[in-house]
């Protein structure tokens, strides 16, 4: 009896070294899967956070480099986060370097990620913020590749080149629900940019006349656009290059901007902050009431709205833009988004643009307003007067504001104002 229980009994050891040895494997799997993730996120800090120079030989400027690890960086964090990351395809991209002749090269990688629940805008950005400004979020699309729907994140390069702001899109992520994603690996692989849906396409029409003789530069910013389409497509026909200031949480904020972008304008954020002594006339705006996080965080969302926005200038705002506080944390935003700052000038005692150009982000200010009173003649006289100051100075920064007498008075003066010697540029070109 006693040597048939031995084995029972040395069965029952066995069965519990086992459950110990199991567990013990299962632990160190845990733990290398956790160090391995928490090495993939630093790989990618590291990455993202040292991006390198482009090569610049006085001729060519080469950011393939910096391209590259960007691309590297950010696809590595994904993967930290468990996404499933598919490359589907690489463009090797150029444009003229104006100011040499010569290039500007980079290359621009798409890729479709898997988890959509996984990572969010604000994480994305929080993570390339790492950069120190060097890569930004450039913006959030939504659009529709092999039938499915797909949320785009377009991850460019910034850097200020022969003093001009250059934005180079390195890297798209397209990221569509878990079930679609074989579909839309397939469709890019297939067709590439021929994918996406026409509507998300857009092509950008060149910008307008230029004078023979340059006497003085003028930029025209154009406020509140976002709620009729009407009169900003007449805007876009006027054959000037103009800026437009597009008004977050309107019914037609995302239109407004492609159809401008589309047409050859610059955008930017017509930001709501707090006016003095009146109601503001938004839901959402920025208030010296708020908290540092608070205003960081609305600042954000304010953005986030306004597709192609490459900085802002502020509606309203004669209360905030006079808050040192609150304009410091707007110029953080800014300063880690890669985005630029006009001073609207509603107050005589703002320090949006002092602040700005202290903290290093790129700003100029208004010089004056075009329609006060809105009629036509009144609108043409003011943009003589606009002309007169870019001759005096050099240059000028004038606001007018999307309705249809102004479009209507700048439209009838451009030739004339042009043939004067005025040059209409954007306001990043004043910067």
């Amino acid at each position: 009896m006693a040597r048939r229980r031995a084995p029972a009994k040395q069965k029952k050891i066995s069965g519990r070294a086992y459950f110990v040895l199991g567990l013990f494997i299962a632990l160190c799997a845990m733990g290398f899967a956790y160090f391995h993730q928490g090495n993939d996120t630093q790989t990618a800090d590291t990455k993202i956070s040292s991006l390198d120079k482009p090569a610049d030989d006085g001729k060519n400027a080469d950011y393939t480099a910096a391209a590259e690890e960007l691309q590297d960086g950010v696809i590595t964090w994904l993967k930290s986060k468990d996404c499933t990351v598919e490359t589907v395809q690489t463009e090797n991209r150029e444009e003229t370097r104006h100011k040499t002749g010569g290039k500007i090269i980079w290359s621009t990688k798409s890729v479709v990620a898997k988890g959509a629940d996984i990572f969010t805008k604000e994480t994305l950005t929080e993570e390339l913020g790492k950069s120190d400004g060097k890569a930004t979020l450039y913006r959030t699309a939504d659009t529709t590749i092999g039938g499915a729907s797909v949320k785009e994140y377009d991850i460019a390069l910034f850097d200020l080149l022969d003093t001009e702001q250059v934005y180079l899109i390195a890297l798209k992520v397209f990221v569509p629900a878990d079930a679609a994603f074989d579909t839309v690996v397939a469709a890019l692989k297939k067709d590439g940019k021929n994918a996406v849906s026409e509507k998300d396409k857009g092509s950008r029409k060149k910008g307008g006349r230029h004078p023979s003789r340059v006497e003085g530069r003028l930029a025209v910013v154009i406020d509140d656009c976002g709620s009729d389409m009407d009169v900003l497509e007449a805007y876009n026909a006027v054959p000037v290059d103009l800026t437009y200031a597009v008004m977050p949480f309107k019914a037609h904020t995302i239109d407004s901007a492609e159809s401008g972008y589309n047409a050859g304008r610059k955008i930017i954020v017509h930001l709501p902050m707090e006016p003095l002594n009146v109601p503001s006339s938004e839901e959402i705006f920025l208030s010296s009431d708020m908290g540092d996080s608070k205003i960081t965080a609305t600042t954000n969302e304010l953005i986030d709205q306004v597709p192609y926005a490459v900085g802002i200038n502020n509606h309203q705002g004669s209360k905030a833009t006079a808050d040192g506080r609150l304009m410091k944390d707007v110029m953080s935003v800014l300063k880690r988004r890669g985005l630029v700052f006009l001073d609207s000038r509603t107050s005589t005692e703002s320090v949006g643009a002092q602040t700005a150009a202290a903290m290093g982000v790129p700003t100029t200010r208004n010089n004056l307003f075009l329609d006060n009173d809105p009629s036509v003649p009144a609108v043409k006289e003011r943009l003589r007067q606009a002309a007169w100051i870019a001759k005096k100075n050099g240059s000028a920064v004038a606001i007018g504001h999307c309705r249809a007498g102004t479009m209507r008075a700048l439209r009838d003066m451009a030739a004339e104002m042009i043939d004067d010697g005025i040059d209409f540029v954007f306001v990043t070109d004043l910067m």
